[in-house]
């Protein structure tokens, strides 16, 4: 997860690589911000990331710093983006040089920082498919049951067994359940820009209603599923 501070972190560093090379004239910094909305904010001026500017008044989805010294054949690009699906190419650091000493040392630094960086939550991703075969089985399992219920009301003396029917119907949830898992993804980018006003931060929003649904109605459907399944294991 980055946050606002994190990428003034980045963007000190470096501004300090280009502010040091004082002699040199063959260099140039630029900082890029984009909106969710489209808008591009562009500056050679670190106070682009001000305390209450752009990145505390504005959601940003895409930051972009690139320091190049054509004299020394020095050069840093970063780029970072809220990335819902792993794109790895729109989340990179690039250093390179002649000098291995400062290339390692930028890197270090950076890395450093990183690390420290709050982690992403990934559980939707790592159990991709526990989480498929778990919301496929909680589609059929009660739809298997009132399809059945309902055939032998119409017509009692029916020998329909359940076991048909909840294969049939796993058929049609898994495909649901594929829709949901990747709904579900997105509410968790692999990249998340927690950039701008609390009240534009979407995903955010949208798991607080998640955890929401799930207390009060998702965990008592899944216990009383367990419990259905337990009396048809015992009898």
């Amino acid at each position: 997860m980055v946050k606002p501070a994190n990428i003034r972190e980045l963007a000190k560093k470096v501004y300090e690589e280009y502010g040091s090379d004082e002699e040199s004239d063959g260099k140039n910094i630029n900082f890029i911000l984009r909106g969710i909305d489209g808008t591009q904010y562009e500056s050679e001026d670190i106070e682009i990331f001000s305390d209450g500017g752009i990145l505390d008044t504005r959601r940003i989805v895409a930051v972009e710093m690139t320091y190049s010294n054509y004299t020394d054949d020095k050069r840093i690009s970063i780029k970072l983006e809220h990335d819902i699906k792993d794109y790895g190419w729109r989340n990179v650091i690039f250093v390179s040089g002649p000098d291995e000493v400062w290339v390692n040392g930028v890197i270090k630094h950076f890395e450093d920082a990183i690390v420290n960086w709050e982690k992403q939550v990934n559980w939707p991703y790592k159990y991709s498919w526990l989480l498929t075969i778990i919301f496929a089985i909680g589609i059929n399992f009660p739809c298997s049951n009132i399809l059945n219920f309902i055939i032998h009301l119409i017509k009692p003396e029916s020998s329909v067994t359940l076991g048909p029917l909840f294969f049939s119907f796993f058929m049609v949830g898994l495909l649901l359940a594929l829709y949901i898992v990747d709904k579900l993804k997105e509410l968790y980018p692999v990249v998340e820009l927690r950039i701008g006003p609390e009240h534009t931060q979407l995903e955010v929003k949208r798991r607080r209603k998640l955890y929401a649904v799930i207390s009060i109605g998702v965990i008592p459907l899944v216990i009383s599923l367990i419990i259905e399944l337990i009396k048809i294991i015992i009898m």
